[in-house]
């Protein structure tokens, strides 16, 4: 009698690995591969492997191409298609994952709150708010700026015409509607 080893495979899971005689008669929706020393695992599908025989499988990025293996949400396969990685903010927000709000937007690869000129651009804040936003702005620049040429001009310092000048260019930097 002679001894084959075959595996057994319904629905393409390997269901058995055998080591005898070949069966007189194959059951009906099993398929049987005949070879020696199979390195497939129980089990598996076998759509996953790139060769039975020998057990080399496909590689990742191979089998969810072909949809054998769903990308994990929030995932991706890396540059080289060996692992998952997760994606960026802007990257779900692109495949749907995330939703933004109305007061954020993309840049990049990451998602940020929008400028206040945005924000007024696109009706978010009113006219009043966006306003009282750019005061802020310039009483930090005055402060941090024109202040000490303010003082410089009341030494006598400098001339009183380049600390008006620094207060015309923060009034231009930070614009109000």
């Amino acid at each position: 009698m002679e001894f084959v080893e075959r595996l057994e495979i319904k629905d393409n899971i390997i269901l058995r690995r055998v080591i005898g005689a070949k069966p007189k008669v194959e059951k009906e929706g099993i398929t049987y591969i005949y070879a020696p020393n199979i390195q497939a695992n129980i089990g598996d599908d076998v759509r996953m492997y790139e060769d039975l025989i020998t057990g080399k499988k496909k590689s990742l990025k191979q089998l969810v191409e072909e949809n054998l293996i769903q990308l994990p949400e929030g995932k991706k396969l890396n540059e080289a298609g060996t692992d998952f990685e997760d994606m960026s903010e802007a990257e779900k927000v692109a495949a749907g994952l995330i939703q933004l709000k109305a007061d954020e937007k993309v840049e990049g690869a990451y998602v940020v709150k929008k400028t206040e000129k945005e924000q007024y651009d696109a009706g978010l804040i009113s006219k009043e708010e966006y306003n009282a936003y750019i005061d802020r702005q310039r009483e930090a620049a005055y402060r941090q700026e024109a202040d000490p040429l303010g003082m410089q001009v009341m030494r006598g310092d400098i001339d009183r015409s380049e600390w008006l000048a620094k207060i015309a260019e923060i009034k231009q930097r930070y614009p109000k509607v």
